[in-house]
Parts: C-alpha cells; structure tokens; sequence
C-alpha cells in the first residue's frame, strides 16, 4: 500500500510511503503495531522488507512507464534488515535490475535502529547514499538521543512524527515541531510533516517552513491500483 507525499510550495505530489497491510479477509487489517514485532521476532522481517523493497522498485519502474516519472518512493528499513551482511549489495542490485534512477528510492530509518547498533546502520547507509539512494529519520525527535549521531547520518530527510504534528496546536508540540523543521533547515535537509489531518496543521507547519507532508487530509495508505486513479486526478 501506498501513502502520498505532498509538496507545500505547490501542492503536487512528489513521492510516496510504501507501507505493509496484512488483510484479514474481511475488510479489516492486521494492525502493523501487532505483526511487525512478530516478523521481527521470527527473523521474517529480512525477507519481508526484501519483498517490500523489491514492490517499491517495481513502482518506481511502472509509475514511470504511466507517465508519472520522478516520483520517490519511500521504505522502511529494519535492524535486521542492517544486520543481513547482503542487505547494502541487495538495495543495489535491485536498483540496478529494475533500471531506477536510485535517487528515487528512499530508506527510512527510525531513531531506535540507529541507536541499536550505530556502527553498522552509519556504514551501510554512507555505502547508499554513495550509490545514490537517499535516506530519511522516521519519527524524529522521539527519543533525543538521535542528536549525536545526526552529523554521522548521510540524511537527506527528516520526518516530524506524527505526536508532535497532533499536538501542534499546544505550545510544547508547536515548541517541538518548530524546532526539528528549524534543525533540518539549518542541517541542510529536507522536512516531511506526518499525521497531518486538518488545515490548522498544514497552515501550521507550513508557517514553520516545512517542504512536505503527509496524511490523512491529503490521502490514506491505498494499493497500487487507487493509487494510479489519485495520481491521474491529481496531475489533472
């Protein structure tokens, strides 16, 4: 499933989350909270994440061929994931077999697997981004303790977590998302805003100088066939 990325500055979409759904057969999903944590306990979550970002590549490849070239394309990455010796070469060679730009694919990573075992996450994510792909922080400003490796970090992204952006229309939330927008732009990095749902959010986080965002407002997570009807009404 996919979840659209909006730019602020025009409103067009330049990239989406590709995020995993576990249907039940009756409409109803699988919450990602309760089967994440079990393919990461089993050790499926190495050949679940290599099937997600082998789906990813696809779509940059069949987004091009509908006429929707340049779009990016999110994935989140686990520790084990890192922890897999083959999983830098396997990023790339699935770039290189599905004839990508790499600048297209994005590896999202979160605070915790950064702090889990930093050594292996940095090496491998300079050994991308020095083949092109780019990366984003995921749920930024979670835990602080992120900051010191954020200038070892190749990032091109950070994303505003959705707490802050819920709470933005107190004075520590506001305090909060000001805050990391105003680090990435001093970081030279771009911002993405998640969990926005209303206009309050998006004016409030555009005032702050946010390049994107991300939400319910905009588009919940859909599959790749209501996928193509939103990107087609879109660029209408």
């Amino acid at each position: 499933w996919y979840q659209p990325q909006i730019s602020l500055a025009d409103k067009r979409v330049v990239g989406m989350e590709a995020l995993l759904r576990w249907p039940l057969g009756n409409g109803q999903f699988v919450s990602p909270a309760v089967f994440i944590p079990l393919a990461e306990y089993s050790g499926l979550i190495v050949e679940i994440g290599s099937w997600v970002l082998e789906q990813a590549c696809l779509q940059i490849k069949k987004l091009e061929k509908q006429g929707f070239s340049g779009l990016r394309v999110a994935v989140n990455v686990s520790m084990p994931q890192f922890r897999n010796h083959g999983f830098v070469q396997s990023v790339i060679d699935c770039v290189r077999q599905h004839q990508i730009s790499p600048q297209l694919l994005e590896l999202e990573i979160t605070e915790s697997v950064v702090m889990d075992e930093p050594k292996i996450v940095i090496e491998a994510l300079h050994k991308l981004k020095s083949f092109g792909i780019k990366v984003a922080i995921d749920d930024f400003g979670i835990g602080f303790s992120s900051l010191s490796y954020l200038q070892q970090l190749p990032l091109d992204r950070i994303k505003v977590d959705r707490a802050f952006i819920r709470d933005i229309d107190k004075a520590a939330g506001e305090v909060i998302a000001e805050t990391i927008i105003n680090l990435g732009k001093r970081l030279h990095l771009s911002t993405i805003a998640e969990g926005v749902e209303n206009e309050a959010q998006e004016l409030a986080v555009k005032a702050m100088g946010c390049d994107e965002v991300q939400g319910f407002m905009y588009a919940k997570p859909m599959p790749q066939a209501e996928l193509l009807k939103y990107l087609q009404q879109a660029s209408a």
